[in-house]
């Protein structure tokens, strides 16, 4: 699910328990990640572990991108009580998203 500027902000202030996939159109692994983060987030937002996964497209949003510290794509970011938890540039797999998905939960 794609998440505007002003959403992010506000769910990084109110403590919330968030990953965000961050990516552009243009990008081959980006492209490659895609389906693997759409799994897990489908797996995820649906179950009642107060996390939501989100992506957002950093082309349509380079002012938030650039304050997050994201040069490169895709990057994944987790955020827990206002603060980023998480971080990582370049292609994850499946496995590796879920573990995420873990990290966020014991956070």
């Amino acid at each position: 699910m794609e998440i505007t500027e002003n959403l992010l902000r506000e769910k990084i202030t109110n403590g919330d328990k968030i990953i965000v996939d961050f990516w552009a159109p243009w990008c081959g692994p980006c492209k490659l990640m895609k389906p693997k983060f759409d799994n897990v987030a489908e797996e995820v937002n649906s179950s009642d572990n107060n996390i939501t996964m989100y992506t957002m497209n950093v082309e349509e949003n380079r002012d938030l991108a650039s304050s997050l510290g994201i040069r490169s794509i895709p990057t994944v970011k987790a955020f827990s009580n206002g603060v980023e938890v998480y971080s990582n540039t370049g292609l994850l797999l499946e496995p590796q998203i879920k573990n995420v998905v873990t990290l966020l939960i014991h956070e």
